[in-house]
């Protein structure tokens, strides 16, 4: 019986992979990029983060309220890997099919961020059991992707998070699932200590959070050197588009 995943072999496509912290600025860089590219007559496709069939139940249990009623952390990374594989097999190895150039907004290491941030350890539980599928079945298709890795600083991550956060107050838009959301940290009342969190207590454990968040992800990039490159995300419009088309542009094509 043929095993329902797909060939990745000579795919004529080109997998580009952005990822870095959230409030890096990673999908305003990626749309500028895609909008570049397709000037230069390039097909794009973009995927974005838990945009299919599995990420929206997470978009909604993301939204609710009590912690209580939301699947358990460890339960939501698997599911975050499952929309993955499944954007891999419906979206991105389609378009590679066809000669795009597929855009993955985030990828794996956000997953081994979110999981080691949880406590879970980075080469048995995640990279051997539960990333298995990146250096077997996927093995060609990742190690022939390119990867742009966008820091932020702690101060400037968190001044954007906290402009999201209030936008989506307004707007109702889905949160995109980090440990960071507005629904989150709103249902923060203890610490695990046991003491009742103060607006102060609340805004130290993000604070610090946010901290660890951005330390693992140079943690996990530190030994990637092929096929890759570090964009600045918080430089303007003007040297954000120099960056993209000296540094991915000119790495891609």
């Amino acid at each position: 019986m043929r095993p329902n995943i797909s060939n990745t072999h000579s795919l004529p496509g080109t997998l580009l992979v952005f990822d870095g912290p959230d409030g890096a600025g990673k999908t305003t860089q990626i749309h500028a990029l895609a909008k570049m590219l397709r000037k230069l007559g390039k097909k794009v496709t973009i995927s974005e983060w838990k945009s299919e069939v599995i990420g929206e139940f997470l978009h909604e249990n993301d939204a609710l309220k009590k912690s209580d009623d939301r699947v358990l952390p460890e339960t939501n990374l698997f599911l975050q890997t499952a929309d993955f594989l499944y954007r891999i097999e419906r979206e991105v190895i389609p378009a590679l099919k066809k000669n795009h150039i597929v855009i993955l907004d985030r990828g794996l290491h956000t997953l081994l961020v979110r999981g080691i941030i949880m406590g879970l350890d980075e080469e048995t539980q995640l990279k051997q059991w539960l990333f298995w599928w990146r250096n077997t079945i996927y093995k060609e298709l990742f190690d022939n992707a390119y990867t742009v890795y966008v820091t932020i600083s702690l101060d400037e991550s968190l001044k954007r998070l906290g402009k999201r956060a209030e936008l989506l107050k307004v707007k109702k838009h889905h949160t995109e699932g980090t440990i960071l959301t507005l629904s989150f940290i709103n249902t923060l009342v203890y610490a695990p200590d046991g003491k009742k969190l103060t607006r102060h207590d609340r805004q130290l454990y993000v604070k610090r959070t946010q901290a660890r968040i951005i330390d693992t992800y140079a943690h996990v990039f530190r030994d990637i050197h092929v096929n890759s490159t570090i964009l600045d995300g918080e430089c303007d419009m003007k040297v954000m588009k120099k960056n993209l088309e000296e540094k991915v542009i000119d790495m891609i094509l």
